[in-house]
């Protein structure tokens, strides 16, 4: 009978959880993949960082950009926001809900976060609205009149790839229920 060398047994042990363990890190380093057709009606947050794994309350637990939505059928309302910029840097969102968020969005600038409209919003064609890419947006105007919060900007076009998010835990922040009038 042929007998494996007493050292085989743990080393195969090892490599069998190295593997897991690179398994399980891959899939934790991917956005979560979400069927948004089956996504149930409600309130949810998802965000362009990968959630820590720290036992950190929110909103310390949360990064990156996020959006916090209320789903309703395929029509979506919500608040795009930085986190490093604790939320200075927004822009209310509203859509219809597929793969991807398409619609248009509300942000006010020159007041506390962005001074600026982002480099050639105001055409036809998409820019970035945050470095990441995630949300596009075109067809800026302004809307309204100046306050002490900024110029409204109206984005009549905009465009939010949730493939790239992370779900988060909602937490008690509730999203806004409308943007525009």
């Amino acid at each position: 009978m042929n007998r494996l060398p007493l050292f085989t047994a743990p080393l195969l042990t090892l490599g069998l959880l190295l593997c897991s363990a690179i398994s399980a890190t891959k899939s934790l380093s991917q956005p979560a993949a979400v069927d948004f057709n089956q996504l149930s009606n409600g309130n949810y947050r998802f965000c362009s960082q990968q959630p820590k794994t720290t036992n950190a309350p929110p909103p310390e637990a949360i990064i990156g950009n996020c959006f916090l939505f209320r789903k309703q059928g395929n029509q979506v309302v919500g608040s795009y926001y930085d986190t490093r910029t604790l939320g200075e840097e927004s822009l209310c969102l509203r859509g219809t809900l597929s793969s991807r968020l398409v619609g248009e969005g509300l942000e006010f600038i020159g007041g506390i976060g962005r001074q600026r409209i982002p480099a050639k919003a105001e055409g036809s064609r998409l820019v970035n609205w945050d470095k990441e890419g995630i949300l596009q947006v075109a067809r800026a105007i302004p809307s309204g009149k100046r306050t002490g919060w900024g110029q409204p900007i109206h984005y009549r076009q905009a465009i939010l790839d949730f493939q790239r998010l992370y779900v988060y835990n909602l937490g008690k922040k509730l999203p806004p229920t409308s943007c525009l009038r």
